[in-house]
């Protein structure tokens, strides 16, 4: 399937290409991406998630940009913020947690702003780093609901855009391992 597009399917619409798949989704209809982290996560052999909204080319132009050097020495992360899930692995000598991360470009303790605004962490994720460049981490517990955590993190993303409103329209790129 490789290379393959589909058609629209449930208010979403999925594209693969090489070891990524593109799915196209809303806030309301969440099942493919759920479904699709699901498939990671029973897999047990890598890859992760990237989650962020679906913007037209006409509001990503309104984005500003900074130049390669100022992106460089700039103590933000970029100005359309982004989450990543990583499946965790129970195999091995040492199973690793799943995890999420949002890099955003709103500076350091986005966690407390996030709680200010009425959206914190759930209490039984462990915070592993909230940084102004480079993100929060955040280890999950086992059996957390995937359902949940795409519901959390598109709210989030929401919360921390400050150039651009992301809307309805989500897209999650999947990279399975090759």
């Amino acid at each position: 399937m490789r290379g393959a597009g589909y058609g629209v399917t449930s208010g979403y619409r999925r594209h693969v290409s090489g070891d990524q798949e593109i799915i196209r989704f809303s806030r309301s209809d969440i099942d493919a991406i759920v479904e699709a982290m699901d498939s990671l996560q029973r897999a047990e052999a890598g890859g992760w998630i990237n989650i962020g909204p679906w913007l037209s080319d006409d509001v990503m132009a309104e984005v500003p940009q900074r130049s390669g050097l100022g992106a460089w020495f700039s103590g933000l992360g970029p100005y359309v913020p982004m989450a990543t899930w990583i499946p965790g692995l129970t195999t091995g000598r040492r199973p690793t947690p799943a995890q999420v991360g949002i890099e955003h470009g709103t500076g350091p303790n986005a966690l407390a702003r996030l709680s200010e605004a009425g959206h914190p962490m759930p209490a039984d994720w462990r915070r592993r780093q909230d940084h102004g460049k480079h993100g929060i981490v955040a280890e999950l517990p086992e059996g957390v609901d995937l359902g949940e955590v795409v519901v959390w993190l598109i709210e989030a993303i929401t919360l921390l855009s400050e150039y651009v409103s992301p809307g309805n329209r989500w897209r999650a790129v999947i990279h399975r391992p090759g």
